[in-house]
């Protein structure tokens, strides 16, 4: 399962994060990318969108070589002509010191609705001259998924949100249907910005809501000696589908955590429990999608 971990950089350039919002020094950052390498994580996921993100990935790479796959993400912003667009990967690749990007994705649908068709023939180009591998857009819903993916013949990458309360994109089939066209799925949102690790009688506004749900994650926890994070991530990263599992850790020691994680025992113990998590699925927008909290 680690060649299915990638590194989410959004703290590495924002303070990011409900249960601890902090950016990463330079140091702890140098640490969790040489682990993360030294135990196969295949890659990072970044975006001009996280601050000097892609500007700290090049100065590793600078001095080490490209040893990840990258996905990185075009920003959300107005395009007016392609050379725009050709502007921007080109300084991604500039930011890190790089000459192939793995997988390039639209930050948002709302951009691909606004402006895919100036942007896609352009991903297009620079995936037949082998600058990049493959592209795609980076959805909230699975009807975006949907879409998308019915107006375009070449293979996508999709990164979409998944984890214990949202479980939207496992219904009606689709998770199929993009598997069947040889999509590369990528999940985002494993632990719902650590959400799933807050006391719940601090949660306020719509969190609230979801009160129960993150004292039976704590019950089973405690009951079954599996902490809460393995719960998570082995929710998502047993999924044989999947091409890659987006976590962010805040530490090194959180990344040797992670890693721990996958392995056959943790597995054996989470099998256990996967019958109690069932009815932890959320449908409430407010709760899954952070943008929508309100605390």
């Amino acid at each position: 399962m680690l060649n299915k971990l990638v590194l989410g950089t959004a703290n590495f350039g924002l303070d990011y994060g409900i249960a601890n919002r902090s950016r990463l020094s330079r140091e702890e950052i140098h640490n969790i990318l040489e682990y993360a390498r030294s135990h196969g994580v295949w890659g990072i996921d970044t975006a001009k969108a996280y601050g000097d993100a892609e500007n700290i990935m090049g100065e590793y790479f600078t001095q080490y070589g490209k040893t990840f796959g990258v996905i990185t993400k075009l920003p959300q912003k107005e395009y007016e002509t392609t050379r725009e667009i050709e502007d921007d990967i080109f300084e991604s690749l500039k930011n890190m010191n790089i000459e192939h990007i793995d997988f390039v994705l639209l930050h948002s649908y709302e951009t691909y609705k606004l402006y895919g068709k100036k942007i896609i023939p352009v991903l297009q180009s620079f995936s037949r001259d082998k600058v990049i591998g493959c592209y795609g857009v980076s959805v909230y819903h699975p009807e975006e998924a949907e879409e998308i993916s019915g107006d375009i013949k070449d293979n996508l990458a999709i990164e979409f949100p998944l984890n214990l309360f949202d479980r939207r994109f496992l219904n009606n089939g689709l998770i199929q249907r993009l598997k069947s066209r040889g999509d590369f799925l990528f999940a985002r949102s494993v632990f719902l910005q650590g959400l799933f690790f807050l006391d719940e009688e601090k949660l306020t506004g719509s969190l609230a809501r979801v009160k129960d749900k993150i004292k039976k994650i704590r019950t089973i926890s405690e009951e079954y000696n599996i902490k809460p994070e393995n719960i998570a991530l082995l929710f998502v990263i047993g999924k044989s589908w999947l091409d890659g599992v987006i976590v962010g850790v805040d530490s090194c020691d959180h990344l040797m955590s992670n890693i721990r994680i996958c392995s056959n025992e943790n597995l054996d113990t989470y099998k256990l429990i996967e019958p109690l998590i069932k009815d932890l699925a959320v449908y409430d927008e407010e709760v899954i999608l952070p943008y929508r909290w309100e605390t």
